[in-house]
């Protein structure tokens, strides 16, 4: 009987257990400062409603402060809402960072594949800041422009530089730069984008970093392995029965023909 192949798991950077242990002691979160919890109760408000929906001082409830104590630390709503996408942005970038570090010398597709593996960890463990962001990019505008040149840009430019290097040693396909990575990110946070629709076909809610790291091991593998499970061994095709019959008919018509002209 043979072993099943199981697909390789991208490299997880050291300094990155944090996230990706799933047998860690859960950490002990210290009491939050008024700031703190403004951010978190931001980024739920922002997220369900949208930065037009959600109020300060809704947001200011939520946290359980004064709205006055929003304004002194953020100047308002705006500020606020910059401050809620720095956060959910940090995290992801000193991974980012992590993983750049400590797979330098490795190949580029091995340490394309880690990128990959660490923006989808941590946009299913961040599913709130995931639909905040994914919001702003579904109606565009001043607060998008603000996130692609602080952000986005520069991330993709990262991804950019390790496709062209996969491209350039025959690791993937010549598809055009412009949409490489995005196309990657968007299959990646396909499930994210559609969370109300998982839950009410499947009942699946959150996700625990094991499960996120088993879903992200497995878009990442179909992304770059297909679906389809290739053999080794090569099954010879049978003859598809209406082109036999008609190859055959077409016999008997010419040797009838060749009948009556001989």
């Amino acid at each position: 009987m043979k072993s099943e192949t199981k697909p390789s798991k991208p490299a997880i950077p050291k300094g990155m257990t944090k996230l990706f242990n799933p047998e860690a002691p859960p950490p002990v979160i210290p009491d939050l400062s008024g700031k703190l919890r403004l951010i978190q109760a931001a980024e739920i408000e922002f997220s369900q409603k949208g930065f037009e929906g959600a109020s300060v001082l809704s947001i200011a409830q939520r946290a359980g402060v004064k709205q006055p104590l929003l304004n002194y630390h953020f100047g308002g709503k705006e500020g606020l809402w910059r401050a809620v996408v720095a956060s959910a942005y940090a995290e992801a970038e000193e991974f980012s960072r992590a993983v750049d570090q400590t797979l330098e010398s490795a190949d580029p597709l091995t340490h394309l594949k880690a990128q990959l593996k660490t923006f989808t960890v941590i946009n299913v463990l961040h599913p709130s800041a995931h639909t905040l962001v994914f919001k702003e990019v579904a109606q565009g505008g001043p607060r998008l422009d603000w996130i692609i040149e602080n952000y986005m840009k520069p991330f993709h430019a990262r991804l950019d530089t390790l496709i062209r290097e996969c491209q350039d040693q025959g690791l993937i396909k010549p598809y055009p730069i412009e949409y490489g990575s995005i196309m990657m990110t968007g299959m990646l946070t396909s499930v994210q984008s559609s969370l109300n629709m998982l839950k009410g076909i499947y009942g699946v809610d959150s996700m625990t970093p094991k499960q996120a790291e088993l879903h992200a091991d497995q878009l990442i593998d179909a992304l770059f392995e297909g679906i389809t499970i290739r053999t080794q061994k090569k099954v010879a095709q049978k003859p598809d029965s209406s082109v036999k019959s008609v190859k055959t008919a077409t016999k008997r018509t010419k040797a009838s023909s060749d009948q009556r002209n001989g």
